[in-house]
């Protein structure tokens, strides 16, 4: 489980404080107390700014943080951006990934062009069959009305006739 800094501070600066043993300020906290030794045992070390420094997976990073590492392995030659990435815990690969994702949101592409093409065609569609619908009710009027008259003339003759 993946616990916020601020969690992670303040259950430290319990245990510093000296008023309880570890167990009870481990259990209050609703952590492990392997959990809370692993916690002592970095602060102790590294101290409690690298209470955050666990290694994270490429899809972990943010989008400004990988904006951050292409720009500063951007003009690395391969070996040395290779080495940047082992120590950060990524593959160049992913490097590749994001430079292709982000410059996929900074141009427009054919998909999304072809979308807003569809949604264009798609109106235009429907207000063709709109009138289309309208016009082919007019059709249906003036016929049955075209079919009355002769009608009316068979029955009661042609008024002009006479």
């Amino acid at each position: 489980m993946v616990y916020p800094i601020q969690t992670k501070e303040a259950v430290i600066k319990k245990v510093l404080m000296g008023g309880k043993p570890h167990h009870e300020i481990a259990s209050e906290a609703g952590i492990g107390r392997s959990t809370l030794t692993y916690w002592l045992k970095n602060h102790k070390k590294n101290g409690i700014e690298n209470l955050t420094d666990k290694e994270k997976r490429p899809q972990d990073w943010s989008v400004e943080q990988r904006l951050n590492a292409l720009m500063e392995t951007g003009a690395m030659p391969e070996g040395e951006r290779v080495s940047w990435c082992r120590k950060k815990g990524i593959f160049s690969h992913h490097l590749e990934q994001w430079k292709k994702d982000i410059l996929s949101l900074l141009t427009p592409n054919k998909a999304s062009l072809r979308v807003k093409g569809t949604a264009r065609l798609k109106k235009e569609n429907a207000a063709l069959k709109k009138e289309l619908n309208r016009k082919d009710k007019a059709l249906a009027e003036t016929a049955a009305l075209l079919v009355l008259k002769k009608k009316a003339n068979f029955i009661w003759g042609d008024p002009r006739d006479d």
